[in-house]
């Protein structure tokens, strides 16, 4: 995609802000919206070629949309807004929505946006704030195949690692599974590194072992070790988040009539989590409910 084509960034929260950056870093001309006016203007003052924007006047003069808010009913309310309203979306080619989104909702807005000529990708990314702001993520796509190469490159300015996985609304297909996992190994990580704390086994020397041998995943080699044994609980994603994502995979399993009991167990313990802790806790601190529990710390 040509560097000239300007872009609307719509969405500043703590992620969105990240990616906003990299697009203008990457040399794209991009307008910034949010429903708070103090973080567009934020984006304006320390990214390059970001400028604070009105949302109709950024879309009428871009090429791509990128949207990175709390959920699908949020992006659903804005493309409502403006699908009717004559002019709007007259230049805009492709809508990058890099929202934790529900599939479902993302092939309904691809499809609305499909009778205005505007090619819809749903664009979940993983790798947290720091992996945008280090334009490492990993961005998980679903649309149109012929149309992605065109705009591989734009999502290349946040992502290294970038897979394209079938029509619209499998990147949040896969980003809700992913989550749901993420979620079921951080439960399964803590009681096991309490089980070891009460044998008197030091955590980081087990760790050590663990990501070297068959049980590691990312919650041992990365989120445990920097973010939990060091007790900041400070990597950026709020259990609300984690909570909402696991939700829409539960609806996936609902769907498919499909049993997933280890799952189904997760999504009752975040669960408990989020309503002893709150929705903006950082999603990690379920690690404190299951210390509780037990009468341990991991540290």
């Amino acid at each position: 995609m040509e560097r000239s084509k300007t872009c609307t960034f719509i969405g500043l929260g703590n992620m969105g802000r990240e990616l906003c950056a990299q697009v203008g870093s990457a040399g794209f001309p991009t307008l910034a919206y949010d429903v708070n006016p103090e973080a567009a203007k934020y984006a304006e003052d320390q990214f390059e070629n970001v400028t604070q924007s009105d949302l109709l006047i950024a879309l009428k003069n871009s090429s791509v949309v990128f949207s990175c808010l709390p959920n699908s009913n949020l992006v659903r309310e804005i493309v409502d807004k403006i699908l009717h309203q004559e002019g709007i979306l007259e230049n805009v080619q492709y809508w990058i929505d890099t929202t934790s989104g529900h599939p479902g909702e993302s092939r309904r807005i691809a499809a609305d946006l499909k009778s205005q000529s505007v090619v819809f990708f749903d664009c979940a990314v993983s790798g947290g704030p720091a992996g945008a702001a280090a334009g490492t993520l990993t961005a998980m796509v679903g649309g149109d195949q012929n149309s992605f190469p065109e705009v591989e490159n734009i999502i290349s300015s946040f992502a290294k690692n970038i897979v394209h996985l079938g029509p619209s609304g499998a990147g949040h297909a896969v980003k809700a599974v992913n989550n749901t996992l993420l979620a079921a190994n951080i439960c399964s990580v803590s009681e096991g590194l309490i089980a070891l704390k009460k044998y008197g086994i030091p955590l980081d020397v087990a760790l050590k072992a663990i990501n070297t041998s068959s049980g590691r995943s990312w919650v041992t080699q990365q989120r445990m070790p920097e973010h939990v044994l060091t007790r900041g609980f400070d990597y950026g994603f709020s259990l609300g988040l984690l909570c909402k994502d696991v939700d829409t995979c539960m609806g996936m399993l609902q769907e498919s009539s499909i049993p997933a009991p280890s799952l189904r167990s997760a999504r009752e313990l975040i669960q408990v989590a989020k309503n002893i802790l709150g929705d903006q806790s950082d999603h990690l601190e379920i690690a404190k409910i299951i210390e509780d529990w037990s009468g341990e710390k991991i540290e």
